[in-house]
């Protein structure tokens, strides 16, 4: 199996395996000397923007800050000329480290090195517990920050398409043409290791961390992949549980406004905020719906049709949705002003750095890539799209690597016979519930652990149950079921509600 590298826009995640061995594996012979630089001449955009960090902020001496040259093709031998690209990172040390923790955002497109630099200035929980004892080290990918650029033209191919999804032949072969504008503009262009490995791998981390567990499993530690991409499951599969997800993130807007006394709906029984959305839907198929806070000049295009809908409701249930606010819209929209609902393409994945990192590790079959293909998906999907919603993200990953000029590889299941612990959350529209299911059925020793009325991932959030049981996971030994929160693996293979 090949260990592949992919991280997914909107998949928010993180890979973090942290190491509690330090029994030495061999050098690889090549000379990539790290080159350790001046953090104050590296301070991350995020910083800059978000938190006013300057050359002027204090930055305690533990902050370490350097880049390291690396191969662009690990096939081949690495060449300073033909065959390297420059990784940038940033990295907290303490006195007496017991190991080391690798942070490699997923996304992709989320700056790591950003990471090293909140915990430095105590700016973020995350990794709180686990400074004293272990070095963090945030690896920015390629095309991030100070790592070698992907230099990809943006703003240019997409100016005339100003849908969300194609609806016709036409509108799917001009997507198509930006979308291989686009790809094609971009530019082509080791300290001792160790015995073994302890990940938490989050969302755009789980496909790599799977391969791992796969190719490599005498390094495999203590294992939790959370927020799961599968391997080698069918794409219509995939697609179709993301319908089933976000029409069940439907009826739970609905629930939640019936306890709600602010909710436009509250007091209209079970099922009003399903009704005004059919109801919502119906009249911008007759007619598109007017949004005076959007247009030209605005961020937001104006009027909004019944496909722009369709994309707003995944987008409202996206990652952490916000039920009240997705109430309010559909009120507002109902009574005249459908703006919050509006389509704004800077806000879509197709011209990111997510297309050159995504698609080399989904395949897409040659009869998918016309306009019938990619519809026949969700044709197949309708039965279970009960509210006619259509988009999902994953139909919308067939739509754009329909444009990647690469062969890519068989897409094939991952087994293995370790033990290690799949996390998923009920209220995941990102990677839903299904997905991970999935991918627990091929490995008969793992544990599935369901985290109920949460939503994608668990590494960033407050320091409360469940989150407690996957976050501190890589720092307890290993223990049986009796510990709460903090167990490793049990010895039978249950399914764990928490």
């Amino acid at each position: 199996m090949t260990f592949l590298s992919i991280s997914l826009a909107f998949f928010i995640g993180v890979i973090v395996p942290a190491s509690s061995l330090s029994v030495p594996i061999q050098r690889r012979t090549e000379n990539h000397t790290i080159r350790w630089l001046d953090c104050y001449d590296r301070i991350p955009t995020t910083m800059q923007e978000e938190f006013n960090v300057t050359t002027s902020t204090p930055i305690p001496s533990s902050l370490r800050c350097g880049k390291l040259d690396v191969p662009l093709d690990y096939s081949r031998p690495f060449d300073p000329n033909t065959n390297n690209i420059t990784i940038g990172f940033a990295m907290n040390r303490p006195s007496n480290p017991q190991g080391v923790i690798y942070h490699h955002p997923g996304g992709p497109g989320i700056d790591a090195a950003s990471q090293a630099w909140e915990n430095a200035l105590n700016l973020s929980n995350t990794f709180t517990s686990l400074m004293d004892d272990f070095d963090i080290l945030a690896i920015n990918m390629r095309g991030l920050e100070f790592s070698t650029p992907l230099n990809c033209t943006s703003g240019v191919f997409f100016n005339n398409i100003s849908h969300p999804f194609p609806t016709s032949e036409d509108e799917y072969n001009a997507y198509q043409v930006a979308m291989t504008n686009f790809l094609g503009s971009c530019n082509n262009s080791s300290p001792p290791g160790l015995m073994q490995f302890e990940q938490l791998m989050n969302a755009s981390g789980t496909f790599v961390g799977a391969a791992y567990i796969a190719q490599f499993p005498e390094r495999v530690g203590r294992f939790v992949i959370d927020a799961v991409i599968p391997h080698g499951m069918p794409f219509q599969d995939m697609i179709t549980d993301q319908m089933v997800a976000v029409n069940r993130l439907l009826l739970r807007s609905d629930a939640f406004c019936m306890a709600d006394p602010t909710c436009p709906f509250y007091g209209q029984g079970k099922g009003s905020v399903v009704k005004a959305w059919e109801t919502l839907l119906a009249q911008a198929i007759q007619e598109p719906l007017a949004a005076p806070s959007c247009g030209p000049g605005m961020l937001c295009n104006a009027p909004v049709t019944a496909t722009d809908l369709r994309f707003a409701v995944y987008a409202s249930f996206r990652s952490n949705p916000d039920f009240p606010l997705f109430n309010f819209a559909l009120n507002e929209s109902l009574h005249g002003n459908a703006s919050l609902f509006g389509y704004q393409p800077s806000f879509d994945i197709r011209e990111t750095v997510v297309s050159p990192l995504l698609y080399s590790d989904f395949r897409v079959e040659d009869s998918w890539k016309t306009f019938e293909g990619f519809n026949n998906f969700s044709i197949n999907a309708q039965p279970n799209d009960t509210a006619s919603i259509v988009y999902s993200q994953t139909w919308q990953f067939v739509l754009m690597c329909a444009a990647w000029p690469f062969d890519v590889s068989e897409q094939t299941t991952m087994t293995s016979s370790k033990e290690f612990l799949w996390v998923t959350s009920d209220y995941d529209l990102n990677l839903p519930t299904e997905l991970t299911a999935f991918a627990w059925q091929q490995t008969p020793n793992s544990t599935l652990l369901i985290r109920a009325g949460d939503d994608h991932t668990s590494i960033d959030l407050d320091r409360t149950p469940p989150c407690l049981l996957p976050s501190s996971y890589p720092q307890v030994e290993r223990e049986g079921l009796s510990r709460t929160h903090t167990t490793y693996l049990p010895a039978l293979r249950p399914v764990i509600l928490v």
